[in-house]
């Protein structure tokens, strides 16, 4: 049973035949476009595994592509309205108080700072609420990027030192 079902007024079905007839537009739009035309209820509608095999598509796409027509109409040819980013959780006081943690002496009994260790020691200092280990990781690699000490006499390139 088709979940999202719809007729076609005589203009969107025009829009729709004219997108395809242009062969303008982008091929994925030309593919809604045709998935759209078989779709409607207006005519004789064809099945979603007929649609799938016409135009290569799996059924969930063609079912996807019905159901974002229902919702949003022939606004499903416009771009997506991307969600904006969110705020950067790794500020620049974050970060200095990560490398200080990772730059101190170790806890007792270890060696060297654990990841997941420099991650609780943040959220023991409350700087954060929670921060992930790979969050650390990431910050470090940035940060030993930046810092990278050039050796005596080495280049930026990496190569020997020039005589």
């Amino acid at each position: 049973m088709v979940k999202y079902r719809f007729k076609l007024t005589p203009n969107e079905r025009l829009e729709l035949l004219a997108k395809i007839q242009k062969g303008k537009a982008a091929a994925k739009s030309i593919q809604k476009a045709q998935v759209l035309l078989a779709s409607d209820d207006a005519v004789e509608r064809q099945s979603e595994t007929h649609i799938a095999a016409t135009y290569h598509l799996s059924t969930r796409s063609v079912e996807r592509i019905r159901k974002d027509f229902c919702e949003r109409g022939m606004a499903v040819f416009q771009p997506n309205p991307h969600q904006p980013r969110s705020d950067k959780k790794i500020t620049g006081e974050l970060e200095a108080h990560l490398i200080a943690i990772a730059c101190s002496e170790p806890p007792a009994g270890e060696s060297r700072w654990k990841l997941q260790a420099i991650a609780d020691r943040l959220v023991e200092l409350q700087v954060v609420d929670k921060f992930s280990h790979t969050s650390v990781a990431t910050v470090l690699k940035k940060t030993n990027r930046r810092a990278a000490p050039l050796s005596p006499g080495g280049s930026k390139a990496g190569g020997p030192p020039m005589r």
